[in-house]
């Protein structure tokens, strides 16, 4: 009988079960919604896993790598017709989450040459936009498409080319791109239009690219700035992945440099808020509605703090890269499960997790890049 054995098993036990828990809460918390029967779901959505994995882990090594070239960009092709099916069925006014009007909206303000940070979504007047500048440049092709929308088929292919890219192997990304179109999640995501995990994905991506390419924060200084700093002017998240990567060895750092790239990042960041922070210096309106408004919210100072510090020890504890999709994907799932036991404490334990709109599950799916990551480049040896 055909077996495999897995080397360093554990951080695939520990990524499988976040992978299932992140699909669980969509699949408990939405399924439900459509009067199905989620627990049933759940219970053959998680032997349908099991199984698939089980089934990829003992023929994949059979398959040539020039057919799973072609299974790989076929799929590709069958993801990409999805997400433009569902494009095209939903209507993104039908659905309750904001994210693609947060963009939308501000972009429509930023044409037509009104403060776009004044701009509120589609679902409520006190919804603002909460993406930082960066991030609302990179999605402009896509609003001037006539569908921010467009924005989730491009950032799969980068995805998708850069995991190619890194992996150099299309036995690997195709388990890659296999689970994420298994994952309830995702879809989700596709559904509402939320660019979330788009943002995330980017971050993922360019980590991929820096590694691969083999620079690094020494040799490659002001580079790593430019891209750190621009990073940061995404969405307060993206920053979180960066950190835990790049802080080993800024530590290694003389003491000026530290300086000079704290300083220079902040400083490259704080440029692309300098238009919106200027565009009304009568009444100074940046500082009455700014993002960081909508970002902040919610948080909890004391939180903040004890996450910093978990992700200073994690990142310590990261000797080489291939420990770091697993440590990133822990550290981003205690971070957003730590903020929503604050939010539910803060509230009061009233309302569930899975019926109360303020409890977010999407944030989970940042963890998804490189949860998948984790599993996918799992070594196996036949036995």
């Amino acid at each position: 009988m055909t077996a495999l054995k897995f080397q360093n098993s554990r951080p695939l036990i520990i990524q499988g079960l976040l992978y299932l828990f992140v699909n669980s809460l969509f699949i408990l918390k939405y399924f439900s919604r459509a009067g199905i029967n989620s627990p049933a779901v759940l219970i053959a959505y998680s032997i349908i896993i099991i199984l698939s994995v089980y089934i990829y882990c003992s023929t994949a090594y059979k398959i040539t790598e020039k057919l799973f070239r072609i299974v790989f960009w076929a799929f590709m092709c069958l993801i990409g017709l999805a997400i433009i099916i569902l494009l095209i069925k939903i209507d993104p006014y039908s659905v309750r989450v904001d994210r693609w009007s947060a963009v939308s909206f501000f972009l429509d303000y930023l044409f037509h040459g009104k403060y776009p940070y004044s701009a509120h979504t589609h679902v409520s007047v006190s919804n603002f936009a909460s993406p930082f500048p960066v991030w609302h440049i990179l999605n402009i092709p896509f609003y001037l498409l006539g569908d921010v929308g467009i924005g989730l088929i491009f950032f799969l292919l980068l995805t998708a080319v850069s995991v190619q890219f890194f992996f150099t192997s299309y036995r690997k990304s195709f388990f890659f791109l296999f689970l994420l179109f298994l994952s309830p999640a995702y879809w989700w995501e596709v559904a509402v239009r939320s660019d979330s995990l788009s943002n995330a994905l980017l971050v993922f991506t360019f980590i991929l690219w820096f590694e691969r390419k083999k620079y690094s924060i020494s040799t490659n200084f002001w580079l790593t700035v430019i891209a750190c700093g621009l990073i940061a002017s995404t969405r307060l998240t993206a920053i979180l992945p960066i950190a835990v990567y790049f802080f080993r060895p800024f530590l290694q750092l003389s003491l000026k440099h530290k300086l000079i790239f704290i300083v220079s990042t902040l400083g490259v960041t704080i440029v692309t808020f300098t238009p919106f922070i200027f565009w009304d210096t009568t009444n100074w309106i940046f500082f009455h509605r700014n993002p960081f408004m909508s970002q902040t919210s919610v948080g909890n100072p004391y939180l903040l703090f004890a996450m910093l510090l978990l992700g200073c020890l994690i990142a310590i504890r990261i000797k080489t890269f291939s420990q770091l999709f697993n440590s990133v994907a822990i550290f981003i799932f205690i971070f957003v499960l730590s903020s929503q036991v604050s939010l539910i404490l803060t509230r009061g334990i009233q309302g569930s997790i899975f019926t109360d709109s303020l409890y977010d599950v999407s944030y989970f799916t940042l963890i998804l890049p490189y949860t998948l990551a984790a599993i996918a480049s799992t070594k196996q040896q036949k036995q």
